[in-house]
């Protein structure tokens, strides 16, 4: 009985890993480089953008 559970845990453990190394490749070595955050560009970083939209609204800009 107990052979047979070991059994399974193997095969299950081995199954696991077989399908993530055939799904996602050999696990590469990560470097410090990759670990730097950069903040993807967005309309908040368009000075123009920015100032477009804080100015006050005058009568040519009421649509």
């Amino acid at each position: 009985m107990w052979r047979f559970v070991l059994l399974l845990v193997v095969v299950a453990v081995g199954s696991y890993y077989a399908a993530r190394f055939l799904l996602e490749g050999f696990p590469r070595i990560r470097r410090h480089e990759d670990d730097d955050y950069v903040r993807p560009y967005g309309p908040d970083d368009d000075d123009e953008f920015l100032a477009r939209i804080s100015r006050k609204k005058g009568p040519e800009d009421q649509a």
